[in-house]
C-alpha cells in the first residue's frame, strides 16, 4: 500500500512494521489498497463537515485508513470471493477482521479511540452489527462516521462480486439503511459533502500514518 509512514512517538521501527503489513494486505487484496484510502478521505471530510476539532478529525482519518487492516488475516478464498452471498463459515471468518485489526494495532502507539474505531466500524444503529452488537449511542461517533464512508465507497466502486453503482443509486441505498444501519444525521451530512466536493480521488498518492497533532514530544 505504499503508505508514507514516518517516525511517531519515537517508534520508527514499529511504524515500518505496520506499513509493511498494510503493503502486504494491498498485495493480497488489491481492492483494499484504494478502498482504505478513499474511506480515510471520506471520513476526514465528514468529520470536518460536522465540526469536530483537528485532533478528532485525525483520529477518525487514521481509523478510516486502518479499518480493514485485519483482513490480512483472512483466507484467499474469502478475499477472492466473487459471490454476493457467503457461506456461514466464510461469513464467520469475515466477521473476525475487526478483532484481527485490533490485535495488530494494540502493539502500536495509537490513541485508544483509533483502535476502537477499527473495532466497532461494523456495528449498526439497530444492534445487528458485529462484533459486539452495539446500538446507537453505544457506538463511538468515529466508528459511525467510518461506517458511512465504508458503505458508500463499497457501493460506488467495482468489487469482485458486484459492479459499482452510481452516486444517485448509492444515495438511495444510504437512505434505505439510514436509521437501522447508519446514523441518519451523518448520512445527510455525508451526502451534502459528496454533492459539494464529489467522489474521493486519491490518484495514487500515499496517505500518511503519521499524525503530528498527536505528537507532543520535542
Amino acid at each position: 500500500m505504499n503508505y508514507n509512514a514516518k517516525p511517531h512517538y519515537g517508534a520508527k521501527a514499529r511504524f515500518s512494521t505496520l506499513t509493511a503489513i498494510a503493503a502486504a494486505l494491498g498485495i493480497k487484496d488489491p481492492y483494499t489498497q484504494g478502498h482504505a484510502r478513499r474511506v480515510a478521505i471520506y471520513a476526514r471530510r465528514l468529520a470536518t463537515r460536522i465540526g469536530l476539532n483537528p485532533t478528532e478529525v485525525e483520529k477518525i482519518r487514521l481509523g478510516g485508513l486502518l479499518h480493514d487492516i485485519g483482513k490480512i488475516g483472512l483466507s484467499e478464498q474469502v478475499l477472492n470471493n466473487t459471490h454476493n452471498r457467503l457461506s456461514a463459515d466464510m461469513l464467520a471468518e469475515v466477521r473476525q477482521h475487526p478483532q484481527i485489526g485490533v490485535a495488530i494495532l494494540k502493539d502500536f502507539n495509537f490513541p485508544k479511540a483509533v483502535i476502537d474505531f477499527v473495532r466497532f466500524h461494523h456495528e449498526k444503529m439497530d444492534g445487528s452489527g458485529y462484533p459486539h452488537g452495539l446500538r446507537s449511542e453505544q457506538i463511538p461517533l468515529g466508528a459511525k462516521i467510518i461506517r458511512v464512508a465504508d458503505c458508500f465507497d463499497a457501493i460506488t466502486t467495482d468489487r469482485p462480486y458486484q459492479p459499482r453503482k452510481s452516486r444517485i443509486a448509492a444515495f438511495g441505498i444510504l437512505h434505505q439503511i439510514s436509521g437501522t444501519d447508519l446514523n441518519t444525521e451523518l448520512v445527510e451530512a455525508f451526502m451534502a459533502d459528496i454533492k459539494d466536493n464529489g467522489l474521493a480521488l486519491y490518484q495514487g498518492c500515499s496517505i500518511s500514518l503519521y499524525s503530528p497533532v498527536f505528537d507532543s514530544r520535542p
